[in-house]
């Protein structure tokens, strides 16, 4: 297992002295677990493999709650996965919502300022690269290049996912205004000299935050919008200290709630910076890293403290 630049050590070794594990140690119990979905719990095809379903639902019949905690909008948390023990909550855009999977209402979001969106559109409408906002959890495609969305995404599993995911709107950005608010803007790129163009660009922003899911890609939310703060909202709400949180993922936009767990967890397919903030690194994505590391790590630890 490795941790923290890469060093080649025992878990029980990485944790020495880290007040998060204490702090995590003391509480001796799992509350929540907090999992990205794409390069994290899902494979490369975007399935999520019977092993790791499996542990999952052995956690969540023990009362542990399980959140999808992801930058897909709410329609794009598949339904096969709702019906896993203990999913009764999900935070979607990257923390800009928190949903409540039962009773499908939003109980928690953060809107990029109507401004913000403005200045975004005057870019936007400058680049070629493909878009799409959510506007109270709904995914909407600029139909001038969602109907071209190959160009952009590659991966055919991924394209399918986000094209079911979202419905196309005829001249989107034209009409932005019209929509009563925006919680995310989503672009991918065909060209990265275009996307560092776009990044450039987007400095201008000044109560927004710009980051990355993926290498081609830029997702922008309100400043205030991470994973992380979603995760410290949801906690309280349920009276859960966050050290008994695990959490994993492997993107940009996967930092703040890594940071804030009591145990947080890269994949071994991890962006470099992810890795670094991360208490430990696991097994990549295809290769069951969430399962592998909750079945025979995790036991490690417990049984060395």
């Amino acid at each position: 297992l490795r941790v923290r630049k890469d060093r080649e050590v025992s878990l029980r070794l990485c944790f020495h002295g880290s007040r998060k594990e204490e702090k995590f140690m003391e509480a001796a119990k799992i509350s929540m677990i907090a999992l990205d979905l794409d390069g994290t719990c899902l494979d490369s095809t975007g399935k999520m493999v019977d092993r790791t379903r499996n542990i999952l639902e052995y956690y969540g019949e023990k009362g542990t709650q399980i959140v999808f905690t992801t930058g897909r909008p709410i329609a794009g948390i598949l339904k096969e996965l709702r019906t896993i023990s203990g999913t009764n909550y999900a935070i979607a855009l990257n923390g800009g919502m928190v949903y409540e999977l039962l009773d499908e209402r939003i109980i928690y979001k953060k809107s990029i300022d109507r401004e913000e969106v403005l200045l975004v559109r005057d870019i936007v409408l400058k680049h070629d690269v493909l878009t799409d906002v959510a506007s109270s959890g709904v995914g909407f495609g600029d139909k001038k290049t969602y109907d071209n969305a190959g160009k952009y995404i590659k991966n055919d599993d991924f394209r399918n996912y986000y094209l079911s995911s979202r419905g196309a709107k005829k001249d989107l950005w034209e009409n932005i205004e019209k929509l009563e608010s925006v919680e995310k803007i989503n672009m991918f790129f065909s060209d990265m000299e275009e996307r560092r163009k776009v990044l450039e660009e987007l400095k201008v922003l000044k109560t927004s935050k710009v980051c990355s899911g993926m290498p081609n890609n830029i997702e922008i939310n309100h400043s205030e919008v991470n994973k992380g703060n979603a995760l410290k909202w949801l906690c309280k709400k349920l009276g859960i200290d966050i050290s008994e949180l695990i959490a994993f993922g492997d993107g940009g936009n996967d930092i703040d709630m890594i940071k804030a767990a009591g145990i947080g967890v890269a994949m071994s397919n991890a962006c470099g910076e992810l890795k670094n903030c991360a208490d430990v690194i696991t097994k990549s994505n295809d290769e069951d890293g969430v399962a592998w590391f909750l079945e025979n790590q995790l036991h490690f630890l417990f049984k060395h403290h």
